[in-house]
């Protein structure tokens, strides 16, 4: 009885000892802040883990309305967890799943749903489109004037301007992109199912990614598995017929991680049937095919493009200085120079790296942390105080090179296999900022383990043979 006793009175204390520190750590904000100028009006242009970061971080720092209005414009109502985009093509997670509504955002910040049209970043206004005609909801553009003015739009994907690739490659960027590359596979195992060829049958069971970095990587993964594991409900399909095809331009694959743990990442693909072409170049694609380098040409109806990314194009008519990849260039402190008021981070913008060797890298690690700090930066600047420079190291990376098995560099220690597949879903369902998705995500997982994967083969337009005439399904 005395036990039980204890433990009650221990959780009234560490309760209470909660309570006082909450409200400690509420005075001191309320003096703290009691210095800005009331009704400042802060606009954060983007809800992607920059954008969202910074947001949280200030409700946090700026709790009452009257230290100021904190507002998020983005064109989707919803965070992407990009991390578990991969999953969700090969049809692990469900696509609803990796997202995390607005909505769900602390009630301290406004969103707007909206498509950013121009920034004028002399006055600190943004014009944007609310509705969307092609869907059936009428537009109408609304224009923000801020005090503080946050940028944060992320990137899309680069196609670099080769030869038909937007037209004919699926990129792995947004939500839709992952559903119509899951879509894509399982229409293309029903029609090469349905042909009566072999030889005709082939270009259907080939699929082709290109980029050897994580993206590239994770995606021929979950590729892949999900096509190896589909054929045997197809009568017609011979196994041996399907061909997955990895083509990276550079002499190994994830560069980001060290060389044997890039060789044991390969080794893994090829053991599950991948073929890797290194030190190739895609070169162009068309209807049915994509062109290598050399004049060389493999039959397919599925391209996947995970090759790079650029700027968001919103930033692109900016009055400001560009950086080596084409984003904000900003300072340490991830402000914009000549524009005091606003600041740059994330994927579209170039944030020094304080060892003075280039910029911090496009990811979501970094974008996640850069927020953070921006959101105080931006306290401190209506505080009257300096802001301070971004700095921050890398824990790791890891990256899913097939069911239950993974790479991954953590501080200074390599892990391969089982223990880095769980490591990795351990560490990014922990980073998914929604509980709901949480739970929901977590109960995928269990399925998939439990029962495999249930996919439903969805209708697809007619595909054509390579010499026929019939479009193949959109590039999303």
């Amino acid at each position: 009885m005395s036990k039980k006793v204890n433990l009650v009175l221990w959780g009234f204390g560490l309760a209470g000892v909660y309570a006082l520190w909450r409200g400690t750590e509420r005075n001191r904000l309320q003096v703290a802040n009691m210095v800005i100028p009331r009704g400042r009006k802060i606009v954060i242009l983007g809800a992607g883990f920059g954008g969202r970061n910074v947001a949280v971080e200030l409700a946090k720092l700026l709790p009452e309305p009257d230290d100021g209005e904190i507002i998020v414009v983005d064109e989707n109502p919803f965070l992407l967890f990009t991390p578990m985009l991969t999953e969700s093509a090969g049809g692990e997670l469900d696509t609803n799943h990796i997202i995390s509504p607005a909505f769900h955002l602390p009630r301290r910040i406004r969103f707007e749903q909206g498509r950013i049209d121009a920034i004028d970043l002399k006055e600190k206004r943004v014009t944007f489109t609310i509705g969307n005609p092609a869907e059936g909801v009428p537009g109408a553009q609304r224009s923000l004037s801020a005090d503080q003015l946050v940028i944060a739009l992320g990137s899309v994907t680069n196609f670099r301007g080769i030869a038909g690739l937007e037209q004919h490659a699926l990129p792995m960027k947004r939500l839709q992109d992952a559903a119509a590359v899951r879509a894509r596979v399982l229409a293309l195992l029903e029609r090469a199912d349905e042909e009566g060829s072999a030889e005709a049958r082939k270009p259907f069971l080939t699929f082709v990614v290109g980029g050897g970095g994580f993206t590239g990587v994770e995606t021929m993964a979950a590729i892949n598995d999900l096509v190896r594991e589909q054929v045997d409900r197809f009568p017609n399909i011979d196994p041996k017929d399907v061909r997955t095809v990895l083509v990276h331009p550079g002499d190994r694959l994830l560069p980001e991680l060290g060389p044997s743990l890039a060789a044991c990442a390969q080794r893994e693909l090829q053991g599950r049937g991948v073929e890797v072409l290194l030190n190739t170049k895609i070169t162009g694609a068309g209807e049915g095919y994509v062109e290598l380098a050399g004049n060389r040409r493999i039959p397919t109806y599925l391209l996947i493009w995970a090759a790079g990314v650029k700027p968001s194009p919103a930033i692109e008519t900016m009055d400001c200085r560009r950086g080596r990849h084409g984003g904000i260039e900003v300072d340490a402190s991830c402000a914009v120079p000549d524009h005091p008021g606003v600041w740059a981070l994330g994927d579209c913008a170039e944030i020094p790296h304080p060892s003075g060797q280039g910029t911090y890298a496009p990811t979501a690690q970094n974008a996640t942390r850069e927020g953070t700090q921006v959101a105080r930066n931006i306290v401190a600047t209506l505080q009257g105080e300096r802001p301070q420079p971004f700095r921050f190291q890398p824990v790791g990376e890891l990256a899913l090179v097939g069911k239950r098995h993974g790479v991954a560099r953590v501080y200074k220690f390599h892990f391969s296999g089982f223990l880095a597949w769980a490591m990795w879903r351990a560490i990014y369902w922990a980073k998914m900022p929604d509980l709901t998705q949480r739970a929901r995500i977590l109960l995928d997982w269990v399925l998939d383990l439990a029962f495999g994967r249930d996919i439903v083969l969805e209708a697809a337009p007619f595909i054509a043979t390579p010499t026929g005439d019939a479009k193949h399904p959109p590039a999303g």
